[in-house]
C-alpha cells in the first residue's frame, strides 16, 4: 500500500480542518508565478481580474530582472485584489507553494504568467463544481499557440485515448473510481486550467519541490486519490508553447516522469489494473526518443519502441517504431 493511500484519512481530516478556517468573502485564490515574463504578464493579470468571481490574485515574482516588479507594484496600487509576493528563485513549485500557504479562497486556481484565460472561465468552472460536490479538482480543455501567435491545436486532441474516453459524455465529465486513472495514463491536465479545493491542496502540502519536472502532474494524481475530478471539454485558456520551455530538458524530465509513475503505481493499479501498461508506454516512447538522438544507442531506442508498442499498440507508436527501424537500416548501408 502506498504512503498516500495509508495517509488518505489524515489528508481528509486535515482538509476538513483547513476548510473550517476558510476566509469569508474570497471564493477563489488565483496563483500566478512569474519570472521575466513582462511581455506577457499584463495580459495574464487582466484575464484574471476581469473574471466574474470574487477572487484574490497572488503573483509570485521569482526575482525577475525585466521590470516585472515595478509593473506589479503599480498594478497592485490600482487593484487591491492583487497581492505580490517576492519569491526566492527556487523554481516554479517553490513559488506556487509560497502562495498556497497564503491562499484565503475556498478554491485555488492556477495561471502561468505567459498564458491567459478566456472570459467566464472561472464562473463556468465554479458553477459546475457546485453541481458536483464530490469533485475537489477541475480542469479544462485549452488551446496551444506558438510564440508568433500560430494556432497549434488543442490539448485533448493530442491525447486520442483520453478524448475517446470522454467523447460520449456531455460538455462536463466527472471522473470517479477507475475513470480517474486516465490522468495517470496520460498527463492531460494543463495547470493553467486547474481549480482545486484549497483545504485539500494545503493538506497535502502543495507541490513536490524535489521533482525537476511534472510536479503539477504529481500533485493532481495525489489529490485525485482523495476525491473526484471534473473535466470541462470547453477550451478556457490560451497556452503559450515556448521554445525555451523547461519541459524540453528531456533527460531530467524523463527521470521525473518515471519517479511519479512508480510513486502512484500501486494506487492506480488498485483502481484499474489495466492502466499501467499505457502509462509506462509513454515513458518508453520518451526514453526511445532520447536514445534515438544519442550516438551508439540505436538498439536501446529500438527496444524501448518495442516495449511501448507492447504496452500501447497504437498507430502512432507503431509508426515511430517503423520509422526508427527504417532509419537504422538505411544507416547500416
Amino acid at each position: 500500500m502506498s504512503i498516500y493511500k495509508k495517509n488518505e484519512s489524515i489528508y481528509r481530516n486535515e482538509a476538513v480542518d483547513n476548510a473550517k478556517t476558510d476566509s469569508k468573502g474570497v471564493e477563489v485564490t488565483v496563483i500566478m508565478p512569474t519570472y521575466n515574463c513582462l511581455e506577457y504578464l499584463p495580459k495574464a493579470v487582466e484575464s484574471v481580474l476581469s473574471q466574474n468571481a470574487t477572487l484574490e490574485l497572488i503573483v509570485i515574482d521569482d526575482c525577475s530582472t525585466d521590470g516585472s516588479d515595478e509593473w506589479l507594484h503599480q498594478k497592485s496600487q490600482q487593484d487591491a485584489r492583487l497581492k505580490v509576493i517576492k519569491g526566492e528563485h527556487r523554481g516554479v513549485s517553490a513559488a506556487r507553494n509560497l502562495a498556497i500557504k497564503e491562499a484565503r479562497g475556498h478554491w485555488v486556481a492556477f495561471l502561468d504568467a505567459d498564458d491567459y484565460w478566456y472570459a467566464d472561465k472561472l464562473e463556468d468552472q465554479l458553477a459546475q463544481l457546485k453541481k458536483h460536490p464530490s469533485c475537489i479538482l477541475s480542469f479544462t480543455e485549452y488551446d496551444h499557440f506558438g510564440e508568433k501567435g500560430e494556432y497549434l491545436g488543442t490539448c485533448f486532441d493530442f491525447w486520442p485515448r483520453f478524448q475517446k474516453r470522454v467523447k460520449a459524455e456531455g460538455s462536463v465529465v466527472c471522473l470517479s473510481g477507475e475513470q480517474k486513472t486516465s490522468i495517470y495514463e496520460e498527463n492531460i491536465i494543463g495547470t493553467s486550467t486547474v481549480v482545486v479545493q484549497t483545504s485539500y491542496l494545503q493538506a497535502v502540502e502543495g507541490f513536490d519541490e524535489t521533482l525537476f519536472s511534472a510536479s503539477d502532474w504529481d500533485l493532481w494524481l495525489k489529490i485525485s486519490l482523495l476525491g473526484d475530478v471534473l473535466v470541462h471539454k470547453k477550451s478556457t485558456t490560451n497556452y503559450l508553447v515556448r521554445s525555451n520551455s523547461i519541459s524540453r530538458n528531456a533527460e531530467r524530465r524523463i527521470a521525473s516522469v518515471e519517479r511519479i509513475l512508480d510513486r502512484y503505481r500501486g494506487d492506480m493499479e488498485t483502481l484499474n489494473p489495466e492502466c499501467c501498461a499505457p502509462a509506462y508506454a509513454r515513458l518508453y516512447i520518451a526514453k526511445a526518443e532520447a536514445y534515438q538522438h544519442q550516438s551508439g544507442h540505436y538498439l536501446s531506442a529500438l527496444n524501448h519502441y518495442i516495449k511501448a508498442c507492447s504496452g500501447l499498440p497504437t498507430k502512432r507508436n507503431f509508426w515511430a517504431l517503423l520509422s526508427h527501424f527504417v532509419k537504422g537500416a538505411i544507416h547500416q548501408r
